[in-house]
């Protein structure tokens, strides 16, 4: 990654040099997840510095996924999202001010027939006259209230499309393409709603970080696709696990799980849970029948604290974690509290 001396050129040597390794085509949008891969984004990098580094294998597939999360950005959709309901309120503007026009014009054909009608002994050719002009002016108005309902119905669908649009777009910056857990954006949010919560001090908030142990050995033996399929696996299990938590992937074979627990044995039960349906769970590759064997993970847990931030609740959760791999991995350490 970048440093602090590194100029522009040289970032773009390193992409470049990204994609004669991996051989990957440097069109435009390859080129710039590579550029900003050696720049040093959090999020591409968390994404990509496993295949990168342990696999040794990047696929078109998997750059343009990030391109589309990572370098288009979100304020890009969001104006343009804005501009066109921006636009359609001015329409739908015009058509209420026209029917306000419309109305006050009623209104004045109203009172003028009032006014005729209210004199003494109105002749029939006044009675006439005004039952023609109230009838005239009732059509326009029903013709304008009939073009106001048809132009509401139809904002009122752009509307709902643009809402869902906007949330699509939201949920595709924070999911994972592989497994379709959230993302490292995702936990970052989760982990900044958490830490803003107003009653964090009545709830026992955890955070579980999980690491596949031994996964290099998985790829290395198996290949880059029977490794995503382990990843995909472990990421619905976690989810049928932890149905009522919030979920992440925020790297090559690391998971976050963000969940409100009782007290810290329901943490610790939850965490061995996991743990040992894993380690019980024998698994073989659907193509060829070859035993896998089962899948290990470390887990680390800390509580949230009333003094913590984003950066000293996850650093402990890390600390923990390596306490179970040097503990000698497929084990848990959850940090005791009341």
């Amino acid at each position: 990654m970048s440093t602090a001396n590194t100029t522009p050129f040289d970032i773009a040597k390193q992409a470049l040099a990204h994609v004669g390794r991996f051989r990957t085509p440097p069109t435009p949008n390859v080129y710039e997840v590579w550029y900003r891969y050696v720049e040093g984004v959090d999020d591409i990098i968390a994404n990509l510095s496993h295949a990168v580094d342990h696999v040794n294998a990047v696929s078109v597939e998997m750059l343009d996924q990030l391109h589309d999360q990572y370098c288009v950005p979100v304020e890009v959709a969001g104006e343009r999202m804005a501009d066109e309901l921006i636009s359609e309120m001015s329409s739908l503007h015009s058509v209420v001010q026209k029917q306000i026009q419309v109305g006050a014009d009623f209104g004045d054909s109203i009172n003028q027939a009032c006014g005729a009608l209210s004199e003494a002994n109105p002749s029939p050719e006044t009675v006439s006259d005004c039952s023609k002009a109230l009838l005239v002016s009732n059509a326009v108005m029903q013709e304008h209230i009939q073009e106001l309902q048809a132009q509401l119905i139809a904002s009122q669908t752009k509307v709902e499309n643009l809402q869902h649009e906007l949330v699509e777009s939201q949920r595709a910056t924070m999911t994972d393409p592989l497994t379709g857990l959230g993302n490292r954006r995702h936990f970052e949010v989760g982990t900044r709603k958490s830490i803003a919560s107003d009653n964090r001090e009545s709830r026992h908030i955890v955070l579980f970080l999980i690491d596949i142990d031994y996964f290099k050995t998985i790829n290395d033996t198996f290949g880059h696709e029977s490794g995503d399929k382990v990843i995909m696996y472990v990421a619905y299990q976690l989810a049928r696990h932890c149905p009522d938590a919030l979920i992440s992937r925020i790297g090559g074979d690391e998971f976050a799980i963000i969940v409100d627990v009782s007290d810290y044995i329901q943490a610790k039960e939850l965490a061995d849970t996991v743990r040992k349906f894993f380690a019980s769970t024998p698994l073989k590759l659907s193509e060829s029948g070859k035993d896998l064997g089962h899948v290990k993970l470390s887990i680390g847990a800390a509580r949230l604290r009333i003094d913590d931030d984003e950066q000293s609740w996850f650093v402990r959760a890390d600390k923990l974690l390596y306490q179970a791999k040097d503990g000698g991995r497929n084990s848990v350490v959850v940090e005791h509290f009341r």
